[in-house]
């Protein structure tokens, strides 16, 4: 297949970007990053601007990974809505990276700006596949620096070298981490088979708690922190200063984000494998 993927310079999109090189023609989107994958082949692009879409459409991909979103500030919204327009406008189908951010018992701007983009793409009449991981994770690129630090890597860093982890409130609230490769495994089967009309959610298969995954990510670096439970208001107002974090999110992460994986591992045949935070401390 030909595959163009938008998102290309962050985490997940160059994880998918590499594992479909082994068997794909592949072109990856970025912006505002320098992208320099092997076997990927580069292209600069503001997918927020509609006049992208005859240089996009030239390339004739056969499918459109939809990886590109904006998460914080108060255009974030209207930008990732500007970025759905350009890839509908392509007329293409469409595997679109959703988030399980969407069935959050507590509404959120970004949630709710997802929820749009899989509506307006099963509105469109293309061909498409929704898929909702839950808590993506996997090993850092060695030779690829994404413009936002993962948040699992910023966890398993702090982990690595502090004696002490804070605690967003008790710790106790649910995730189920899927590992990267098993995601980009389950996007490529759907791509295969030509879609899915019904999105699926991606997901490890054991809910984990935040002091469980912390926990292991300590016991695979032989550490042994303090966890330090403090007042989620202040970890929403930090989050207000740092790029890499939304504050509504922030107010958010105490509920449970879980995710079925049962569906997709039937359809696709990925299995997904139980956390492994070994991965996280490796480059």
């Amino acid at each position: 297949m030909r595959i163009l993927v938008t998102g290309a310079s962050g985490f997940v999109g160059a994880h998918l970007c590499l594992a479909a090189a082994g068997a794909h023609e592949v072109w990856g989107l970025h912006h505002a990053t320098a992208l320099d994958l092997p076997g990927v082949t580069p292209v600069k692009a503001d997918l927020r601007r509609g006049n992208t879409i005859p240089r996009l459409r030239a390339l004739q991909p056969d499918w459109v990974v939809h990886a590109a979103c904006k998460i914080k500030g108060p255009q974030a919204a209207a930008q990732s809505a500007a970025m759905m327009d350009t890839v509908l406008g392509l007329g293409l189908p469409v595997l679109y990276l959703s988030s399980t951010v969407v069935g959050w018992a507590r509404p959120t701007a970004y949630g709710r700006a997802r929820a749009d983009d899989e509506r307006r793409l099963m509105q469109s009449g293309l061909p498409y596949a929704i898929l909702r991981p839950s808590a993506p994770y996997g090993p850092r690129l060695a030779h690829h620096r994404p413009r936002h630090t993962e948040s699992f890597h910023t966890l398993a860093g702090l982990v690595a070298r502090s004696p002490v982890v804070p605690l967003i409130g008790d710790g106790a609230y649910r995730r189920q981490p899927v590992h990267v490769g098993d995601l980009a495994a389950a996007a490529l089967a759907l791509m295969e088979r030509g879609g899915h009309r019904t999105p699926l959610e991606a997901g490890g298969p054991t809910p984990l708690s935040f002091r469980e995954i912390v926990g292991q990510i300590a016991a695979a670096a032989g550490r042994r922190p303090r966890l330090l439970p403090l007042p989620k208001a202040m970890f929403v107002r930090l989050a207000a200063l740092r790029p890499d974090f939304e504050p509504e999110l922030i107010d958010a992460v105490d509920a449970d984000e879980l995710a079925d994986p049962g569906p997709l591992a039937a359809l696709c045949g990925v299995q997904p494998r139980p956390f492994a935070p070994a991965d996280l401390l490796r480059s």
